[in-house]
């Protein structure tokens, strides 16, 4: 069995979490949780909506097998309420990278705490609309499963591929808008708008980078270039560094 404190998480549909509930555990997390990790009947877990709700929660029963007799179920000890995370607001439009990459930016975007990945589609995007409608459902899961490993409440929010026209068309037009481009400004410069900001949106585009159009766009609508670092990063890299180098300049919390 677990420690007390490293329970594994189990994810459940919002609503589902109420204080001495008895409920059902979904046939793959259940499969997870007797087969992977060996536990059964008596087990503590953590139960959580990714909308806030998190609760401890005694395992009844456990189905083993892909062919299960009976429900998996599981009462609802303690029920705590998270709130919703406070300003500032940090947002990422990513262009949609092939299988892993994609998959490690958005996993190391829940762990960071983003709040909204949007996949981008570029000129030198890697993937279709198409082909990135299809991958959604995918990248749903990594997000998930990430939100239980980094014991996360409140779940990340991912966006429709959206090309660059839809993004600033719909983006925030209180929110700071930022593009990660090596000839961009250095943080240092941008530091005071970063902290003042009660959301930012950063732009990293796909292997290859934003062409000039792209980039002639955004400046247009307001969006500032910020350098990330001293030689060329790869897509999801310059994710991963932008999103920590945007925590540090706000000031985010990081209760």
């Amino acid at each position: 069995m677990a420690e007390p404190g490293h329970e594994p998480w189990v994810l459940l549909g919002e609503g589902q979490i109420e204080p001495d509930a008895i409920v059902t555990l979904p046939a793959d997390e259940a499969r997870h949780l007797a087969g992977a990790l060996r536990l059964g009947a008596g087990a503590v877990v953590v139960l959580a909506d990714g909308a806030g709700t998190v609760a401890r929660a005694e395992l009844l029963s456990l189905g083993r097998g892909r062919a299960q007799s009976r429900p998996s179920e599981a009462r609802v000890l303690e029920v705590e309420r998270a709130p919703r995370p406070r300003a500032p607001r940090l947002e990422l439009a990513l262009g949609a990278l092939h299988g892993q990459a994609m998959d490690w930016a958005v996993q190391k975007a829940v762990e960071q705490g983003v709040e909204r990945l949007t996949p981008l589609l570029t000129a030198r995007s890697q993937l279709s609309r198409t082909v990135a409608e299809r991958r959604a459902a995918h990248w749903q899961r990594v997000a998930e499963q990430a939100l239980k490993q980094c014991r996360r409440p409140w779940a990340l929010e991912l966006g429709a591929a959206l090309s660059l026209d839809e993004l600033v068309g719909t983006a925030d037009g209180g929110a700071l808008g930022l593009v990660a481009d090596p000839g961009g400004a250095s943080p240092a410069d941008l530091a005071p708008r970063v902290a003042a900001a009660g959301s930012t949106v950063l732009v990293v585009g796909p292997e290859g980078g934003l062409v000039g159009d792209e980039l002639a766009l955004l400046e247009r609508h307001g969006w500032q270039r910020i350098c990330l670092a001293r030689h060329v990063l790869r897509a999801e890299t310059a994710a991963v560094a932008g999103v920590a180098l945007l925590t540090w300049l706000s000031g985010l919390e990081m209760t």
